[in-house]
């Protein structure tokens, strides 16, 4: 029976992590909104893991390195399957399922291994939205959560088995929480006090036992040489701000200035109770678990119970000093404790449910033998009052705690699920640039959004090397960059911010696709072999001398290509003129099909601009330069044009003139 009880247990752990990662990977986070690329913890802890470099205050140096050591053999090793952002939110999965495992060993412990209501409980806290939504995304608070239930799983096991081994793995684990999340250490206070209350123990204050404890607790805290270290080597890595040296640097990182900035302002009783505290400890648990919980923390014993309710209370008045701060940091890892609670409740319930049935049994049997010995009285009538039998008890339990699980889970996943949000456009400006296969070294020149993600794409995706990314109107190179193998381009955002970036007398514009323009320091004098050469003339100075079709989704993931509204037919014409040329033209391209128009929504797809986007006019052309020019139209997928017809013309008080117009056969 103990071995079948044990085979049980084991599929039950193994149901809980297998139907865990495969929720956490169909929900994982995969992509970047704009605000989530310019700051914020998230994309801190992104470049921290991808460089090695200081996350932020105080640094949090194990996981970090944990992270750093993660995403080079995740690239690795799975690399086919997901992209960097799913691999850097994948480092927080991990620690997500080692958390349910732990809690799954806890909740056997406190319910004597009645894993259905381990199994059902742990279930409902892996679909509790901050857990699930930190589980799939790229912070540190799922760590924090391990930290918190190991520490309960070895005192409760200590508090057992009262072996030095547990204190010592306690010592070394409080270590690890200094070297990571400080407010885990909330749970420090009522553990010693569980430790020292407990009677019938040998004395803890052994002069060996009490130096390897504080040594192994000192241990973790040299990782913190890793946060000085790179803060000495690499100053631009500080941040904002002027310190003397790198130690009064060092010094002011750790002491975490802005979260001390926010504790505790606007303090008032108004804001005791709000709608989100606690009141969002009780929806987000649903009311039956937390108070539930809450009960049952005190059928844990006495000592148990005062360990756990005592990091309850810390937990409740950080947050309530914490209001404008990341007080929900807390909360994460007292879920799960409010999850111990509502296990122990449940098996007092069992427990007093079989005692009952075993004390009705033996009432029975009493009264039966009294009943034979006394069959010559006259008959007794006894009201019965019918009580649930324990099996009736346990199935009514696993119902309504499978109830509460699927609507947490149902309620939930809109909220947690991260994967292909249609808000995650981030990167996009970044791709859009790389989409036109810029020749690296090049510096470009863009907005803001462009310079950011072009940044992430270069630093985490190592998608746009040698690509280094420029405010409008900045081409300032490094002394180690050799400028006579640098290429420059100029985004048709920046363009628009900075117009007297690109001095015509100076530079020689060249369309490179449908976001960038190209900056050659001299006039092109030749079609690249990639083009056809044609002839066509338009009036007596102007003729098209090639074109080419442009493929812009090159070297793009799938995902990007087929998600953005992309462009799916782009040409280039290469223009030239024997004479300076005294107005300014426009170009019309228009794609045809059987000689006809394309249409879409009764709309014909035509595009009419002067060269290069409208950035170098045909009035600034130079006798016998070459100008590439391209154009950009989103055509039916069904739809493949036969022939492409150009038309030149000029504005007049009027109207329009046309110069004149050619048809291209489009053969390939």
């Amino acid at each position: 029976m103990v071995a079948k009880n044990k085979r049980a247990t084991g599929y039950g752990l193994g149901v809980l992590l297998i139907a865990a990662a495969l929720l956490y990977l169909l929900t994982l986070d995969n992509g970047l909104r704009p605000d989530e690329l310019t700051g914020g913890d998230l994309i801190t802890h992104q470049y921290a893991q991808v460089e090695g470099r200081p996350s932020n205050a105080p640094g949090y140096p194990l996981y970090t390195l944990g992270g750093w050591l993660w995403f080079r053999l995740g690239r690795f090793l799975l690399s086919w399957a997901l992209n960097p952002i799913q691999i850097l939110s994948l480092y927080s999965t991990l620690w997500g399922l080692a958390s349910l495992l732990v809690l799954y060993l806890i909740l056997l412990r406190v319910t004597r291994r009645q894993w259905p209501i381990a199994l059902l409980l742990a279930a409902f806290y892996a679909v509790t939205f901050f857990f699930w939504y930190y589980t799939v995304t790229t912070e540190q608070y799922t760590s924090a959560v391990l930290q918190t239930l190991l520490i309960i799983w070895l005192a409760f096991r200590w508090d057992e088995q009262p072996h030095d081994s547990a204190l010592l793995w306690l010592a070394f684990l409080a270590g690890t929480m200094l070297a990571n999340m400080v407010t885990t250490l909330f749970i420090l206070p009522p553990l010693l006090w569980f430790i020292f209350s407990k009677g019938d123990q040998p004395t803890l204050f052994r002069p060996k036992l009490v130096l390897t404890a504080i040594i192994l607790a000192l241990l973790p805290l040299l990782s913190y040489l890793y946060i000085f270290l790179s803060g000495t080597l690499h100053p631009e890595w500080r941040g904002a701000g002027e310190w003397p040296n790198a130690w009064a640097w060092f010094v002011d990182f750790l002491t975490i200035q802005q979260g001390r900035d926010e504790l505790a302002p606007g303090l008032s009783l108004q804001n005791f109770f709000t709608a989100e505290f606690p009141a969002l400890m009780g929806q987000e648990l649903t009311w039956p678990v937390f108070f539930g919980g809450l009960v049952g923390l005190a059928f844990l014993g006495r000592r148990r119970a005062i360990f756990l309710y005592s990091t309850l209370l810390i937990y409740f008045s950080f947050c309530w000093l914490y209001r404008f701060g990341n007080w929900f940091q807390v909360i994460i890892p007292a879920y799960p404790i409010f999850i111990i609670g509502a296990a122990a409740g449940l098996k007092r319930i069992s427990r007093e449910a079989w005692a009952n049935e075993r004390g009705g049994e033996d009432a029975r049997r009493r009264g039966r033998e009294e009943t034979s010995r006394t069959t010559h009285h006259a008959p007794r009538f006894t009201l019965h009052v019918s009580r649930p039998t324990p099996h009736v008890l346990l199935l009514t339990s696993y119902s309504l705690l499978l109830l509460l699980l699927l609507y947490r889970f149902t309620t939930n996943l809109p909220r947690a699920d991260q994967s292909h949000l249609p808000t995650d456009t981030g990167l996009d400006p970044g791709w859009a640039i790389l989409a036109d296969r810029p020749a690296p070294p090049a510096l470009i020149s863009g907005d803001f959004s462009e310079q950011i993600a072009l940044q992430y794409l270069g630093t985490v995706w190592g998608a746009a090397p040698s690509l280094t990314p420029r405010e409008p109107g900045d081409f300032t190179t490094t002394e180690q960059t050799d400028t006579r193998s640098v290429s420059y381009y100029l985004t048709r955002r920046a363009a628009a911010a900075a117009p007297e970036t690109i001095n015509l007398g100076e530079k020689y514009p060249q369309a490179a696709g449908e976001q960038l323009v190209a900056l050659w320091p001299a006039p092109r004098r030749e079609i690249p072999a990639t083009a056809l050469p044609l002839n066509l003339r338009f009036g007596e100075t102007l003729k098209l001398v090639g074109w080419e079709k442009v493929d812009p989704a090159y070297s793009l993931p799938d995902d990007v290509a087929g998600r953005l509204a992309w462009a799916n037919w782009q040409i280039a014409l290469y223009w030239q003129t024997s004479q300076p040329l005294e107005a300014d033209y426009t170009i019309s391209v228009r794609p045809l099909v059987g000689g006809q128009l394309i249409s879409v929504n009764g709309e014909a797809l035509i595009q009419d601009h002067q060269p290069v986007w409208g950035l170098y006019p045909t009035g600034h052309w130079r006798p016998g330069e070459i100008v590439r020019d391209v154009y950009a139209l989103s055509l039916p997928p069904e739809v493949k044009p036969e022939a492409i017809q150009v038309v030149v013309y000029k504005t007049t008080e009027s109207g329009f003139e046309n110069i004149a117009e050619q048809i291209i056969e489009d053969r390939r």
